[in-house]
């Protein structure tokens, strides 16, 4: 009976030990975060109050979670491993990092798709005689051609453009707004505005 009881813990011990290792990697390569729900909250060099005080966080502020054992959660701490009490936290979505827009001073000038010269096919291959769409000309060394911007004369936004044209004239902080309009493009002139590339 005793030998049976030994085979049984045995085999238990052996089966956890295989499955702990991957239970660990799932939770480690797994993007968890979790967030603070008090100010001051001490980050811990051990899941234990005896651990060394070795940071403090404020309420909202998020780490990612590495691991857990019993009432404590093992976070990354500015690069380091902290362990932090459970009933302190909340687990969260990972941050969603903001995609850093590019925001450029530029001289612009306007221009239609029936101009002197102009084929009325961009540098895209679009037909914007054709198909009446929103373009701005622009230096692909400084916007990319088919990326997305915003025009702001004055603080007030004027439109959202694709840049899918160039021109010759149309160099480094230029660019040229296609109009429909003869008479609105000749009104536009030439203006100094704000160019956010999306």
């Amino acid at each position: 009976m005793l030998k049976k009881i030994g085979t049984v813990l045995l085999l238990t011990v052996m089966t956890l030990a295989m499955l702990l290792p991957q239970q660990q990697q799932v939770e480690a390569s797994s993007k968890v975060y979790v967030q603070s729900q008090v100010n001051g909250l001490n980050v811990r060099s051990a899941g234990t109050l005896n651990g060394k005080v070795i940071g403090k966080i404020n309420k909202g502020q998020q780490l990612q979670r590495t691991g857990s054992k019993g009432a404590w959660i093992r976070v990354n701490y500015k690069g380091k491993a902290g362990w932090i009490a459970t009933k302190y936290l909340r687990t969260v979505k990972a941050p969603v990092a903001k995609a850093s827009v590019k925001t450029y001073t530029m001289n612009a000038s306007a221009y239609t798709p029936y101009c002197k010269g102009c084929s009325g096919v961009t540098a895209l291959g679009w037909n914007v005689r054709a198909q009446k769409r929103n373009v701005v000309a622009v230096d692909p060394r400084v916007i990319p051609l088919g990326k997305k911007v915003q025009v702001y004369v004055g603080g007030k936004l004027m439109g959202t453009y694709t840049a899918a044209d160039t021109g010759g004239a149309i160099k480094g902080n230029k660019i040229d707004i296609l109009m429909y309009s003869q008479s609105a493009a000749i009104n536009f002139g030439r203006k100094t505005v704000t160019v956010k590339v999306l």
